[in-house]
């Protein structure tokens, strides 16, 4: 018996594999492309039977404009993250990526990876989020459990506690925003590829918890921390604890100073991201930084006071200490500006602990308005005192990295009465005093 039989020339094949009992059949579809199919059997008969309702079912898709062949989410998700992938590798990939990645690896393949793409509806990516909204508050009540436990030192104390302030957990709308771009992008890969169509593409729910205006330090807050950070740094019972606490002054007031992102945006800054721009307008010179964020890759123009912070972070690496700043940008050294003085970088979560924990020192970790601070309340501050200042949207949201309608959505506190003397004609612009220590 031939291990290959011909059942439509140039249409469709029946063939048995090297050390396989089971038969396959290839058929081609409509666009031209072979599709390959196990029939699931190793008896012949039968095969041919299921091969030709596999080979006419394509064309009935085809009729009904329906995809012809389809692939699991699971392959068609690592299609996706592959291509999100190389362009990070060449330079060319948004920073954001790297969060669609995590999304699509910890969440979308755990939940729809084992079904066809094909098969995904509006239904189905409902309960997903229902899912997905259950598993996210789960692991949030887990960390606030063991947060709780290390200070209440008993577990009925914090069930209590827990059961006492449990809400309904909804995502934010931003949270929401990447979740949906992450599927997106794998709905994209498998249209591109032909294993959906647009017709029968599930609409992507978008319903989170609307953003409000977020809470920035004050003037006189501010002025508390940076001269709490003076008698702070240093201090601490080891070594290493030490170090960190004087990497954190100059990373709060390099943010205070640039309105840089907390984190990745921030830490990733090597001291080749770092240059005097000289101005064609009038012919000063600005100390310039490049940094790839949230949208991108943008440069932006600090406040003067940063190259104190910048010289003080040189002085604390012995390689280069030596260098005037001047040398050190000519030098374009693919080094990381935030290093402790053992040579360690410093991590999003070391600096935010950190800070948390001189917040709580100073007794300031709370707004007015009863709202957490954190690292990322010094570039709402930054944003607040610009706009403040009379700084226009359009100019910030280049300066910062963001759209416009974020900054109307989330500063829209910052009112008329705070630029009455722009408004008013009597000054040009308000003449703030630098933020610096």
């Amino acid at each position: 018996m031939s291990n290959t039989i011909v059942l439509r020339k140039n249409k469709l094949v029946l063939y048995k594999r090297t050390r396989s009992g089971m038969w396959q059949c290839r058929y081609k579809l409509g666009n031209g492309e072979w599709y390959r199919q196990t029939t699931g059997t190793d008896e012949q008969e039968e095969a041919e039977d299921i091969a030709f309702k596999l080979y006419y079912g394509a064309d009935e898709r085809e009729k009904n404009k329906l995809p012809q062949n389809t692939r699991k989410f699971k392959h068609v998700a690592r299609y996706a993250i592959q291509r999100m992938q190389d362009d990070i590798d060449a330079g060319a990939g948004k920073v954001v990526y790297k969060d669609y990645i995590r999304v699509i690896n910890n969440y979308l393949i755990p939940y729809f990876g084992n079904l066809k793409t094909d098969s995904i509806t509006t239904r189905k990516v409902i309960e997903y989020s229902a899912w997905r909204d259950r598993k996210m508050g789960a692991a949030k009540e887990e960390k606030k459990r063991q947060s709780l436990l290390n200070q209440l030192k008993s577990e009925a104390a914090v069930e209590a506690e827990l059961e006492r302030n449990r809400k309904p957990f909804k995502p934010a709308q931003s949270t929401l925003n990447t979740h949906n771009s992450a599927l997106n992008r794998v709905l994209d890969e498998a249209l591109l590829r032909g294993w959906i169509t647009e017709s029968i593409r599930p609409e992507v729910m978008n319903k989170g918890v609307k953003a409000e205006s977020r809470d920035a330090f004050t003037l006189d807050e501010y002025q508390q921390i940076y001269r709490g950070l003076r008698q702070w740094t240093g201090t601490g019972h080891r070594k290493k604890t030490q170090e960190i606490r004087e990497v954190l002054r100059e990373y709060v007031l390099f943010l205070a100073n640039t309105g840089i992102r907390h984190g990745t945006e921030a830490l990733s800054i090597k001291w080749s991201n770092v240059r005097y721009y000289t101005s064609l307008v009038d012919n000063q010179r600005y100390l310039e930084v490049a940094v790839d964020g949230k949208v991108g890759k943008r440069s932006l123009i600090a406040r003067d006071n940063a190259l104190k912070y910048l010289e003080r972070l040189k002085n604390l690496n012995e390689h280069i200490a030596h260098l005037t700043l001047d040398e050190l940008f000519d030098k374009k050294l693919d080094i990381s500006v935030f290093q402790t003085r053992s040579g360690d970088y410093v991590t999003t979560d070391t600096m935010r602990g950190s800070f948390r924990q001189f917040l709580n020192h100073i007794g300031i970790s709370k707004s007015l308005s009863g709202k957490g601070l954190s690292l990322y309340s010094l570039r709402h501050m930054y944003a607040t005192f610009a706009l403040a200042s009379g700084i226009s949207i359009y100019e910030l949201s280049l300066q910062m990295g963001t759209s416009v309608k974020m900054l109307e959505d989330y500063y829209s506190k910052i009112s008329p009465q705070m630029n009455a003397a722009i408004h008013s004609g009597r000054l040009a612009r308000i003449k703030k005093e630098q933020i610096e220590d």
